[in-house]
């Protein structure tokens, strides 16, 4: 058996990597179609001016909206923003008003409001808004909730969170669990990513730092959290497509000795597994039980979480960008190489059985 290591990376460079764009396989932007075009501004999005109204129907109600109002783009895409954004305001108003239905007695009036709590623009090319609403039905507390939309500016349509991140996948719900625990949220409860059900997102929007999930109120903490919001970074996820291919794997070793009193090995060994952008880590010592991290790559780092604990970050270094990398052994610590066919043997012969991977032993 394997058995946790008291090093678990601790050895890597612990500090985040600069926040950067994803790789070239996601959806690029196009270069300009003329220099007046590249001398022009970058689309850019404001909040527009207050509309309010005033209504009898079903019930009283005052209904404040605010919508995003797209700039330095063309008129079809600006027609095409406003008509998402009215569109998600439509679909939580006939919400609204559907849930207070009969329900406001005499003169009690309920409060509508819509604004865009949050927009991006990314690589100058999608326009991402997350509207936000506060909603109070007949004097009662008001409900927070959230839509989204991001529009594609070359072709005008909207665009699904899976051009942008596998949301289902291990890495995305290590990159959730760790990014708001590093923002000291205590607010909303310990997330598990190896849970069967993990929280799903009921908005999200994107921008140059990265993606941002917005959860349902109540959906990962109590009503006093209102709409838990958290930031992945480029550098943290990936999606589907960029972590398709063969699973590559390697194996490293630290200070294997021999034990003939009970004829077996001692030391420390790391299974690495790498699938396209996706790594998956086992850190282990021999006889024992591990440790796994999954993240994705990006050049030659990755960015590591640990699965479970503390859901800490490791930043883990790499000798070339190959489909199969080798992981820099002198950034592991001291007396870390990457094992020869003895050393597999070697490993062999004291679990008792045949060599598995660190996705074999961590899942994917």
């Amino acid at each position: 058996m394997f058995a946790s290591s008291a090093l678990v990376f601790a050895t890597l460079a612990l500090a985040p990597p600069a926040i950067a764009a994803p790789p070239a396989a996601r959806p690029q932007a196009t270069a300009p179609a003329s220099v007046a075009a590249a001398r022009a501004k970058s689309p850019g999005i404001a909040v527009g001016a207050k509309k309010t109204t005033r209504t009898n129907k079903p019930n009283k109600s005052i209904q404040t909206v605010k919508l995003p109002v797209l700039h330095y783009s063309s008129a079809k895409n600006r027609k095409n923003v406003a008509k998402y954004a009215n569109e998600a305001v439509a679909a939580e108003l006939k919400s609204f008003n559907a849930g207070r239905r009969g329900t406001c007695r005499g003169d009690a009036t309920a409060a509508f409001d819509a604004w865009p709590g949050r927009t991006g623009i990314y690589m100058g090319r999608y326009a991402s808004v997350t509207m936000s609403y506060s909603l109070r039905q007949c004097g009662a507390a008001a409900t927070s909730k959230a839509r989204s939309f991001t529009v594609d500016l070359k072709t005008g349509k909207k665009v699904s969170m899976s051009a942008f991140v596998s949301l289902n996948d291990i890495t995305t719900k290590m990159a959730v669990a760790n990014n708001f625990r590093a923002a000291k949220n205590t607010c909303i409860r310990q997330l598990d990513p190896a849970a069967s059900k993990f929280p799903q997102p009921v908005a999200w929007d994107v921008s140059t730092k990265g993606i941002r999930f917005h959860y349902g109120k109540r959906s990962i903490g109590p009503a006093a959290c209102g709409i838990p919001v958290v930031l992945l970074p480029w550098s943290e996820v990936g999606t589907a497509k960029e972590m398709q291919g063969a699973v590559k794997n390697r194996t490293y070793v630290n200070n294997l000795t021999f034990d003939k009193e009970y004829d077996t090995y001692w030391g420390s060994v790391i299974m690495t597994s790498v699938q396209g952008r996706k790594v998956t880590v086992f850190d282990s010592l021999l006889n024992s039980d591990g440790v796994c991290l999954h993240g994705v790559r990006s050049g030659k780092s990755a960015m590591l979480s640990q699965a479970g604990g503390n859901n800490t970050k490791f930043k883990a270094g790499m000798k070339d960008t190959s489909a199969n990398p080798r992981f820099d052994t002198d950034r592991l610590g001291q007396g870390w190489r990457e094992a020869t066919a003895s050393d597999i043997k070697k490993i062999k012969h004291t679990v008792g059985g045949s060599m598995f991977t660190a996705r074999q032993a961590c899942g994917s």
